[in-house]
């Protein structure tokens, strides 16, 4: 689920001729910068930048603003780079960032009372109607892909269908690919890591095929259990039995990440809930 501004822009980096000190990373983000510190702008927005690196690598640079996440680095003051502008970034005494990996357990009742508070706040881009039956346009095109999953879910084989997802609407990371990440990390925290494995089996030799690197990335850190912290805040309020007065400043939260890439992921992590809830 990548952390996206509206239009980008071009400016100086907070650090010129040095590496920039990291403050706060990401488990996969410190892996990324342990192999190497130097990576080059692949993508500018207000608020944050995307870097690349060897084999494909990602991180995302910002402030705190920019959340906890798998990917992300938070560094004491941000500008924008300029595309294609090379940076280097210090972590080595940054704090690192994990999101729980205890198994959880999605109850009806907080199900129930996330989409009591969802459908004034559900976007009508997107797949995020999902999350409490309401469709459109893009779910009506989908709909063969979310059927396959459904199938495929309920012990079926996972059907060629499922594939178009992947690539799925606009954005740095468009609606389908936050929706199959959602999933992934549904998958893993209530309890069902073979289904995730072979979920990530078939759809990670086909992410580099149909989708964006970067989407590809979030969706790799997805398939190990991990995205932003709002939607891991979501995920364990199902555990807790969360009423509807526990979920509007959680899904305000979720809406500030992305366009609707939020939406979209929780989408997904519903999807894996379903079949398990109590």
């Amino acid at each position: 689920m990548a952390q996206e501004d509206s239009g980008q822009g071009q400016g100086t980096a907070s650090v010129r001729g040095a590496a920039i000190p990291v403050l706060e990373c990401g488990r996969i983000a410190r892996a990324t910068l342990a192999a190497s510190a130097d990576g080059v702008v692949c993508a500018v927005f207000r608020r944050s930048c995307y870097l690349e690196f060897a084999h494909g690598r990602t991180v995302c640079v910002g402030d705190h603003a920019l959340g906890r996440g798998p990917l992300n680095v938070h560094v004491g003051r941000f500008a924008p780079p300029r595309l294609g502008e090379a940076l280097g970034l210090r972590a080595d005494a940054a704090a690192v960032w994990q999101p729980s990996t205890r198994q959880l357990r999605p109850r009806r009742m907080a199900l129930e009372a996330l989409r009591a508070a969802a459908r004034r706040r559900v976007p009508a881009e997107g797949l995020g109607g999902l999350v409490c039956g309401v469709s459109g346009a893009l779910i009506t095109h989908a709909r063969p892909a979310l059927t396959a999953l459904d199938r495929w879910q309920a012990g079926g084989t996972l059907s060629g269908e499922a594939e178009m997802l992947l690539g799925l609407g606009p954005g740095l990371t468009p609606s389908g690919d936050d929706y199959l990440g959602g999933l992934l990390i549904g998958l893993r925290a209530f309890g069902r890591p073979a289904q995730a494995d072979a979920l990530w089996a078939w759809l990670g030799p086909r992410a580099s095929l149909h989708t964006s690197m970067i989407s590809a990335a979030h969706l790799a850190a997805a398939a190990e259990g991990e995205a932003h912290e709002s939607l891991h805040a979501c995920v364990e309020a199902l555990d807790e039995e969360c009423a509807i007065d526990g979920w509007p400043a959680r899904l305000d939260w979720l809406a500030s990440v992305g366009h609707c890439s939020g939406w979209d992921g929780l989408a997904g992590v519903i999807a894996a809930a379903e079949g398990v809830a109590v």
